[in-house]
C-alpha cells in the first residue's frame, strides 16, 4: 500500500497540535492558582501526551509499513463530525499564556486549543479513506469533543460562581 502524503502530513500536523496542546496546559497550570482548575489543566496535558504518542505510533507506521495500525483498546464510537464546534478561525491562542488573567481565561484559550484539533481530526477523518486512519481520526476528534465539553462545563461553572458572587 502506498503511503498517502495527505495522511503522513495529517499526522504530522496532528503530533503538532498535540505537542503544542501539551505545552500550552502545563503553562497555564503554572499560571492559575485555583487548585481543581490546575488539576484539570494537567490531566488534559496527560491526555495530550497519550494522543502524541499514538499519533508518532501511526506515522512511524505509515512511513515504515505502508500504512495505519490497528491499536488496541481504541474505540471510535459515535462522534457526529459534520460540524466544528467554534466558528471559523478561531483566535490564535499562542503566546498568550503569559497574559492569562484568571481561570476563565485560561479556560477559553483552552477551549480554542481543543477546538482547532478537533477541526483538524474531523477533516483528517473525512480526507482518508484508510479504515483505521478514520477510525484513529474518529477517536482523537471525540477525545477532544470530550475534553471541550470538559472545559465549557467548568467555564460555566466558573462562570455562575462570579455571577453569584
Amino acid at each position: 500500500m502506498a503511503v498517502s502524503e495527505e495522511s503522513v502530513g495529517a499526522l504530522s500536523e496532528a503530533l503538532k497540535l498535540e505537542q503544542d496542546g501539551y505545552a500550552f496546559y502545563v503553562q497555564a497550570a503554572e499560571k492559575v492558582k485555583d487548585e481543581t482548575c490546575k488539576e484539570m489543566l494537567l490531566s488534559l496535558a496527560d491526555d495530550e501526551k497519550v494522543h502524541e504518542a499514538m499519533i508518532a505510533r501511526q506515522l512511524q507506521a505509515l512511513e515504515t509499513e505502508g500504512g495505519f495500525v490497528v491499536i488496541p483498546g481504541i474505540s471510535a464510537g459515535e462522534v457526529d463530525l459534520s460540524a466544528q464546534l467554534f466558528p471559523p478561525d478561531p483566535a490564535v491562542v499562542e503566546g498568550k499564556v503569559a497574559d492569562m488573567a484568571s481561570e476563565l481565561d485560561a479556560i477559553l484559550m483552552a477551549l480554542e486549543v481543543e477546538s482547532a484539533s478537533y477541526d483538524h481530526y474531523r477533516k483528517a477523518c473525512t480526507a482518508t479513506e484508510d479504515v483505521e486512519g478514520q477510525n484513529m481520526f474518529r477517536w482523537l476528534a471525540g477525545a477532544e469533543l470530550t475534553h471541550f465539553n470538559i472545559l465549557m462545563s467548568n467555564y460555566e461553572a466558573i462562570n455562575q460562581r462570579a455571577t453569584w458572587a
